[in-house]
């Protein structure tokens, strides 16, 4: 449960809108959208709260950072810092960690209502923000019958970093630390469901088919 972990707001981290589109998938009898969202960092904020809550956190080569990019892509785990570990100085270096394509599944997953391919994303560094273009499928279960716009869930786009630390216990699987993004720490209901305030999401059952524009993003 998102309550259960150290979730905060860190300063410096955004995430905008840059284009979107939805279409359909006939043959796979799916809907899918496709965005494109710059993700922004503080970096020296990011190292003073993550020195804040785990001293000394990016020199230990067992300590490690799991993407949470729910909208966006499945991350299988997480990545270890290793080799990286105390050679981390600015934001090219903490994105290289996870961006690397094999990282990330793109197989059909059964969903408590749906079932959900993510595509593996594709990233951009941009000076000290990182661009992803992402794809995610919906189907009704089984991909028996087609899906209709009408189907659609609520789609929250997420954009925060895990920070896991292990004291040195490798090859024990580290423990969450904190969880730092760029939404408030406080939860809103939207249409149901709890969302962090200020996640940026899309009421996916209005839309129409063609391009997603910024007015159809809203802010929980």
């Amino acid at each position: 449960m998102q309550e259960e972990r150290n979730y905060r707001r860190l300063e410096g981290m955004a995430l905008d809108f840059v284009s979107g589109r939805l279409q359909k998938n006939e043959p796979e009898r799916a809907i899918g959208y496709s965005v494109t969202f710059d993700m922004d960092l503080d970096f020296t904020h990011f190292v003073h709260m993550a020195n804040a809550h785990s001293p000394g956190f990016l020199n230990s080569p067992v300590n490690a950072i799991r993407p949470e990019l729910d909208g966006f892509a499945y991350h299988y785990s997480y990545n270890y810092l290793f080799d990286a570990a105390g050679n981390i100085h600015d934001n090219a270096a903490l994105f290289k960690l996870f961006t690397p394509p094999n990282y990330y599944m793109d197989q059909w997953a059964e969903g408590a209502a749906l079932d959900v391919r993510y595509a593996k994303p594709v990233f951009e560094v941009q000076g000290n923000t990182l661009r992803i273009t992402a794809r995610r499928d919906f189907r009704l279960p089984g991909g028996t019958e087609q899906i209709e716009i009408s189907d659609l869930p609520l789609m929250q786009f997420r954009w925060a970093l895990n920070l896991l630390e292990n004291h040195e216990k490798f090859p024990a699987a580290p423990a969450t630390k904190v969880v730092f993004m760029y939404m408030d720490e406080d939860l809103v209901e939207v249409d149901g469901e709890q969302l962090y305030r200020g996640t940026r999401y899309i009421q996916g059952n209005q839309l129409q088919f063609g391009d997603i524009v910024a007015k159809q993003v809203l802010t929980a």
